[in-house]
């Protein structure tokens, strides 16, 4: 008796066979992995302001290199497994980009070039072994209501507290932990003393409005609740940009038509009804008067929109080789401000275009595309956050943080099944005759 060997305890279930994480071991294997899946996505929200210098003031945040740190040490730990059909495009794209570097007359940046490279190495990855699409989904509306709130409270205490307080990293931060070139604390307009909410964290109001109207169509594919998408929607009006609207002005449609949601158009007439008593606290005309935006030179709407298409017909419709190859990596912002009345502003589809032609903006946006289209994410979700691609730069790594944990690295486990409730939202557009289980926001938070 006194000789018995000790042998430690069995885990229930492993008589069986099957994998039981022990209780209390730190970190789990679960744990880790939703870790790992989650970094691109807090680099993009709560991380994107900050920067390491001398890197902020190039506009290139700590979000860049934590999302490549993620990829390095959990391909060393062997948490990442190569996604054949990603790499191979992948390899296709940059061969092709780099390629016409080599054939452009004149010289290019190897550091745009590398930058590009660096960027989109993410995308041939995923994390194995388990399905955590809609934890993920969850955590970001998670995070997006965090930011919603913070955004509200920002708009609405400026008259109660000192603006300093309201926006603490572009008021407390030192400028070079802080990533430059970006509209941080935007006056509501020219000599106006209020400003538009941001989230605190976000990188300008166009990035909060663009994050909550991508909550708003996950929140759709999930749980639908009348609450939540009240707060999103009031903090949308507060943030007082267009971009989130063009997201919404796309998916809401397809929404309400292929889900059969019409109890929505009904909710959104009684939002409008509630806003008229509201309007002028809120300066809804505001927000409507940025439509105007798009003819204005040097204004937001027309740097976004506008500028980069008289770009073009001043340096590239002209010459065919040109529109077909582009000026090369990097060449965008010199040729922008020796055009600076224009007010073109470097976004994803002009610098492809102005850099690599016509054909090499065909093969970036290509492969972009084509990763989001074999996710295993609800298409409506996928396509809000392709639009964000569109209305952003493509070192800005708001988009890709999206893309990369609720689209790209979350995978169907080992056999390849996809988790029922991705199954069920999948069904229901743009495919699939049965009716949607839901057709009105359930009430609740």
């Amino acid at each position: 008796m006194g000789n018995a060997a000790v042998t430690p305890a069995v885990a229930k279930g492993d008589a069986a066979g099957g994998a039981v994480p022990m209780v209390g071991a730190i970190p789990t294997v679960g744990t880790a992995r939703f870790a790992l899946l989650a970094t691109p996505l807090i680099g993009a929200t709560f991380l994107s302001k900050f920067a390491f210098p001398p890197f902020g003031a190039l506009g290139i945040g700590i979000p860049v290199f934590l999302v490549l740190a993620a990829l390095m040490l959990g391909s060393i730990a062997g948490c990442f497994s190569i996604e054949p059909r990603r790499l191979t495009l992948y390899f296709l794209m940059i061969g092709f980009l780099g390629l016409l570097q080599i054939l452009q007359p004149s010289g290019f940046s190897p550091t745009s070039l590398l930058l590009l490279v660096a960027v989109h190495l993410p995308y041939v990855v995923t994390v194995p072994q388990g399905d955590d699409g809609e934890r993920i989904i969850k955590f970001f509306i998670q995070i997006a209501t965090v930011f919603a709130l913070c955004g509200i409270a920002q708009y609405g205490l400026q008259s109660f507290v000192d603006v300093h307080y309201l926006f603490p990293i572009e008021n407390f931060v030192p400028d070079t932990f802080i990533v430059q070139n970006f509209n941080h604390q935007a006056v509501m307009e020219y000599g106006s003393h209020e400003y538009r909410a941001n989230g605190v964290f976000l990188l300008e109001p166009s990035f909060f409005s663009q994050l909550l109207a991508v909550a708003i169509v996950a929140e759709l594919c999930t749980l639908a609740r009348a609450t939540r998408l009240a707060i999103f929607g009031l903090a949308l009006l507060v943030s007082y940009s267009g971009t989130g609207i063009i997201v919404l002005a796309v998916c809401l449609p397809l929404a309400i038509i292929a889900q059969r949601r019409w109890g929505l158009l009904l909710v959104g007439l009684f939002a409008l009804l509630l806003l008229i008593p509201l309007q002028e606290y809120l300066h809804a005309d505001r927000l409507l008067s940025r439509v105007g935006e798009f003819g204005a030179i040097r204004s937001s709407g027309y740097g976004r929109f506008v500028g980069g298409f008289f770009l073009f017909d001043r340096f590239l419709w002209l010459d065919p080789w040109r529109t077909l190859f582009g000026y090369g990596a990097g060449s965008f912002i010199s040729h922008a401000t020796y055009a600076s009345h224009d007010g073109a502003s470097e976004m994803a589809l002009f610098k492809m275009v102005f850099e690599f032609g016509l054909l090499g903006a065909a093969a970036y946006f290509g492969f972009l595309f084509a990763c989001l289209l074999y996710s295993p994410a609800p298409r409506l979700l996928r396509l809000a956050v392709g639009i964000t691609y569109l209305l952003s730069g493509i070192y800005i790594p708001f988009a890709h943080g999206l893309a990369l944990s609720l689209l790209l690295w979350n995978s169907p486990n080992a056999q390849g099944r996809r988790s029922e409730w991705l199954n069920r939202w999948n069904r229901t557009w743009p495919i699939g005759n049965s009716p949607p289980t839901m057709l009105v926001p359930k009430v609740g938070s």
